[in-house]
């Protein structure tokens, strides 16, 4: 009984589909059994990609609704005078400010690019601190040139009463 059996061609062909079969079930079962419980890599992508275009078009319609807003807020800054800045205005480019700050936490923006308004904010408070800086200064050298022509005017007065005592006091001694 130790015959050696040999197959026919066909019968090769379909044990060896027969064990490709069996081999792609065992690949499948097996890897649904250990794979079932993690999250798929493709199914989040496109939730992602949706939120991302959705932030991208709440950045566009607050960039669009804002950019007059900077552009203003410039303006006034840019034409303040340099003395006698009026505390109305003063107040108003500062909540201008504020309201450029919070433009992006006001709209539920979480695009970072967001921030870049909080970063025009800081840029706009430093600019309208400089200018009123600058109108300080402009103040002063009014004020200090005012007190130089008035010291000036004194000093040669007392320059001149001191001139006519020497020659009184010279007239005396001769």
């Amino acid at each position: 009984m130790d015959g050696h059996v040999s197959l026919s061609r066909r019968e090769k062909y379909q044990h060896f589909f027969y064990l490709l079969i069996l081999t792609i079930v065992a690949t499948v079962l097996i890897s649904f059994i250990f794979l079932r419980n993690y999250d798929s890599p493709f199914g989040n992508k496109i939730a992602y990609e949706m939120q991302l275009l959705d932030q991208k078009n709440k950045f566009e319609k607050v960039q669009k609704e804002i950019y007059p807003f900077l552009q203003n807020t410039y303006n006034k800054i840019d034409g303040l005078p340099q003395k006698n800045i009026q505390s109305f205005v003063e107040t108003d480019i500062k909540n201008s400010i504020n309201d450029i700050a919070n433009a992006s936490k006001n709209n539920n923006l979480f695009d970072p690019r967001g921030e870049d308004y909080y970063q025009l904010a800081k840029f706009y408070k430093m600019y309208f601190e400089d200018k009123i800086i600058l109108g300080k200064k402009a103040e002063n050298i009014i004020l200090f040139e005012k007190q130089f022509t008035e010291c000036s005017i004194g000093f040669k007065e007392k320059e001149q009463q001191l001139t006519q005592k020497n020659a009184a006091i010279s007239s005396r001694n001769k």
